[in-house]
């Protein structure tokens, strides 16, 4: 029985220390991954979960916004490319318009996804007010309006 113990101490111990060390690097990507990432003037954001794989419970809300795109998806594509980059993973929970007036320190916050259904805007609104550079902006987060 002592050798089969030592068999399977000797094995298992760097075995748990890889697996220690891949998911310390995985939750390290997942807190230095950026929350806010928005443009200016009028754009289509969407609200979306980053978490690491199979541990929905170690998550982070984040929010994307680009002017000049056709389709919430294609917002929600990035968002997935830069996610799969640091070996994570996301989930939409919904989009939206986005007006941000930079000058103002004024954010408006409106509207819906045909595709990804309405984000909710007052998630998205605490998001932005935890953000360090949107901490001052008056942020506007309506519950109905216009659809994108």
């Amino acid at each position: 029985m002592n050798k089969v113990r030592k068999f399977v101490l000797t094995t298992w111990r760097p075995v748990l220390q890889v697996t220690r060390m891949c998911c310390d690097a995985k939750v390290k990507n997942l807190v230095a991954f950026p929350d806010v990432n928005i443009g200016e003037g009028k754009l289509k954001y969407i609200l979306a979960k980053v978490y690491v794989h199979g541990e929905m419970g170690q998550s982070k809300t984040v929010i994307r916004g680009v002017s000049r795109v056709k389709y919430h998806l294609d917002v929600y594509d990035q968002l997935q490319k830069e996610a799969n980059k640091l070996d994570l993973c996301t989930q939409c929970l919904g989009g939206g318009i986005m007006v941000h007036d930079n000058d103002k320190h004024y954010i408006k916050i409106y509207g819906r996804s045909q595709t990804l259904g309405r984000a909710d805007h007052h998630e998205a609104r605490e998001v932005l007010h935890e953000h360090d550079k949107y901490s001052s902006y008056k942020i506007d987060a309506e519950s109905g309006g216009q659809d994108a």
